[in-house]
């Protein structure tokens, strides 16, 4: 079976589907978009820009060795970091031209609900894509980041449709040595992390995906 995840940002892999990537590598092929440069990612202004991005991609590689992964099944598109909703269709398009080259059977990628713009973004650019090549696949969204209801009245009505999402839970407590030891390749973020963000994705003996449409029946994990 062959899985493609589709993440914003480098590291995004790791905290959301790290333990379920792992367990799915050991007798499935996983392949990974990267969708920007995570030139951005840092709350240090001087941090920021190509010198980042370089060692966010040399970071993302080290990390999917730990889960198992292969460098090779890795596709960088390198759209700048919290712009990608200014490269929708673009991205759009490459990503279908990714779909059609491996024929997943599986793919995951970011609920269009999520509160990050990059993330959001990242999903209408998974589902544009799917729709483009007209494959029928197993589709499953993560959600990282809530919408803040107060923000905006379309934050809002995303907030109130979770709940109504049919949700699936892989239990990762096997793997959870494994997703932490990936996610601490990703130095430039680990550093940045609190402890209440890795006690959500780190410490969590399950991770959660929705369903988003399932063709047939998957085994998931």
């Amino acid at each position: 079976m062959k899985i493609l995840f589709v993440a914003p940002h480098p590291d995004d892999e790791c905290d959301n589907a790290g333990g379920t990537l792992a367990k799915l590598a050991k007798s499935h092929d996983i392949y990974i978009v990267y969708l920007t440069d995570g030139s951005a990612g840092s709350p240090n202004p001087e941090e920021r820009g190509e010198k980042l991005a370089e060692i966010r991609r040399r970071e993302a590689v080290e990390g999917l060795k730990v889960l198992g992964i292969k460098k090779d099944n890795a596709f960088f598109l390198n759209y700048p970091d919290t712009k990608l909703r200014f490269h929708i269709w673009e991205a759009s398009e490459r990503v279908a031209k990714i779909i059609k080259e491996i024929k997943p059977n599986i793919i995951i990628y970011p609920s269009l609900l999520d509160g990050h713009n990059d993330h959001w973004s990242g999903g209408y650019i998974t589902r544009i894509a799917i729709r483009k090549v007209g494959i029928t696949v197993n589709e499953l969204s993560y959600l990282n980041w809530l919408p803040i209801p107060s923000k905006s009245v379309f934050d809002a009505i995303k907030y109130l449709l979770i709940p109504f999402h049919r949700k699936i839970k892989v239990d990762v407590r096997e793997y959870k040595r494994i997703k932490l030891e990936a996610m601490k390749k990703h130095e430039s973020q680990f550093k940045y992390l609190d402890a209440n963000y890795i006690k959500r994705f780190f410490d969590s003996d399950y991770e959660t995906f929705y369903v988003e449409r399932i063709v047939n029946e998957i085994l998931v994990a």
